[in-house]
């Protein structure tokens, strides 16, 4: 009896202790500090203060310094955000918040995809740590698919993100958190509509058009339908050199290669596959390379598209690597697209609903049918020569950890297997791939000799059956090209963003409520 009361006793005074304590433990932030009433993400500056100390005590700073400190447009902040155009600039962020439903959360990560005063501490890896954190944050609970959010102006993707405005200037552009371009400015643009389904924003000028997709690959069409100068202004880091090795053979149309410490993707020139003269020369087009910017002068029916090197899974990154098999199957991929011999490719990527596709010639390609390990494809054209297209998938789509049981069939048949990116490009009378794996996505290319409607099915072979389908793994330590891990400013490697951010993005999921359209 006694040792019973001894446990009743023990457990009394355990409760009351728990009691005791969580008053108190309400009041602590996450590291322990006692916090004055105020949220934890307002102590952590909404977890961008650790990148950028200017985020210290947001909540309580007046909109007005808030724009001021951050280079923000009020006005384009005000609308982009929804918030009342006579509404009080002395309010602060968290009166804000109270009066209309605009969390401090939502505003900070406004601040930080259009900063344009820069903290002159803040190196580039922070930069992109903070803007890879907003766009997970943004997505969080919705899905990793490719497909648009909008927050006024603002499109991020699961890839790609931007701003628009409505002179003819795409604003922060980045794939997978990169910043590529500061902007991006059509001259004379005259906008008239737009429209952004999915996985697409679509921009119509008078004589131009833009085309922006979520998808592994970046792609930003500029398309001209009359005499057209674009201006690449070039963001911090990132650098533009001329890429004859790829040359199509156009005089002053050279690809573009542009490149930062873990990036790499080209500028593209191409005639417009959607012209009525669909054999229009495009060799007026010219690029002229400064240290910040490039300058294209487009022709009449021309197009300037940015395509990246596909991007891999994890959005978490810094450090991209590419192999050489990798990154060649791309530059002849890229050099192909203005010849016209290059017609489409295909994203099935991330788990998405959506399907981009791109088109570089006038080649129908679209998803017939898709299950788990099976892809049905139909291509036509009314093009009499042959053209290659290229399928990009991932594990999320299909199983790729056995690739010899990957198998492709052509109208019922297998297709034959080449030994390089190349062969495809021969031409010939029968169907060829090429495909090459790489740390969980497949870039598959297929030759189609002549156009009529096809059918491609990409499936797994019965275990126990693999056929002799040699796709090249190309993460070889031996094949990776040398490209240095990110390090900051000191030179000290850095260590994994998925672990930096990690608990950061746990905690700004739950507490954000940033209001999107699809």
């Amino acid at each position: 009896m006694k040792i019973k009361r001894l446990v009743v006793l023990l457990l009394c005074v355990f409760l009351l202790t728990v009691l005791s304590v969580l008053p108190a433990h309400a009041q602590m932030g996450p590291v322990g500090g006692p916090g004055p009433g105020m949220g934890s993400g307002i102590r952590q500056g909404y977890g961008f203060a650790q990148y950028d100390g200017r985020f210290d005590g947001f909540g309580s700073m007046t909109f007005e310094e808030a724009t001021e400190i951050f280079g923000v447009q009020v006005g384009d902040a005000i609308s982009d955000l929804e918030l009342p155009e006579d509404m009080d600039m002395q309010l602060t962020i968290l009166e804000i918040e109270e009066l209309y439903g605009v969390s401090g959360q939502e505003i900070a990560s406004y601040m930080v995809m259009n900063m344009q005063q820069l903290n002159t501490t803040l190196n580039l890896r922070e930069r992109l740590l903070m803007r890879q954190q907003v766009i997970q944050v943004m997505r969080a609970g919705r899905g990793n698919g490719m497909y648009f959010m909008r927050q006024g102006n603002c499109a991020c993707g699961n890839f790609t993100t931007f701003t628009f405005n409505e002179s003819g200037a795409i604003e922060h552009f980045a794939v997978g958190g990169s910043l590529l371009f500061d902007s991006v400015e059509i001259l004379d643009f005259e906008y008239l509509d737009e429209q952004i389904t999915e996985t697409t924003a679509f921009y119509q000028g008078v004589d131009s058009q833009i085309l922006i997709q979520d998808s592994p690959m970046g792609i930003f069409q500029v398309r001209a339908f009359a005499d057209k100068t674009v201006t690449y202004n070039l963001a911090e880091g990132i650098t533009a050199s001329l890429e004859e090795t790829i040359s199509s053979g156009f005089e002053n149309a050279i690809p573009i290669k542009i490149t930062s410490d873990n990036f790499e993707g080209y500028l593209l020139f191409f005639s417009n596959p959607l012209a009525e003269n669909s054999d229009v020369s495009i060799n007026g087009t010219e690029a002229e390379i400064s240290e910040d910017k490039i300058i294209v002068y487009l022709v009449e029916d021309s197009v300037v598209m940015f395509r990246a090197i596909p991007m891999l899974p994890s959005l978490m990154q810094t450090g991209y690597r590419y192999s050489n098999n990798y990154t060649y199957m791309h530059q002849v991929l890229n050099r192909e697209i203005a010849t016209g011999r290059f017609g489409a490719e295909i994203v099935l990527r991330a788990g998405s609903d959506y399907v981009p596709v791109t088109n570089y010639a006038p080649v129908d390609l679209k998803v017939r049918e898709r299950d788990r390990d099976r892809i049905v494809l139909g291509v036509e054209s009314e093009m009499p020569a042959g053209r290659v297209i290229c399928i990009n998938v991932d594990n999320e789509t299909i199983n790729l950890t056995n690739p010899d049981r990957l198998r492709l069939r052509y109208d019922g048949a297998i297709i034959e297997e080449a030994d390089s990116i190349d062969e495809l490009f021969a031409g010939g009378n029968s169907s060829l791939c090429y495909r090459l794996y790489e740390n969980g996505t497949a870039s598959i290319a297929v030759y189609i000799p002549q156009f009529s409607e096809h059918e491609i099915i990409i499936d797994l072979e019965p275990e126990g059956e693999e056929g002799s389908a040699n796709l090249e793994t190309v993460l070889d330590e031996e094949d990776l090209e040398t490209e240095p891990v990110a390090q900051d400013e000191e030179g000290e490697t850095e260590p994994s963003p998925a672990f930096e951010l990690g608990f950061a993005v746990t905690g700004l999921a739950i507490a954000y409520g940033l209001r999107h359209r699809k």
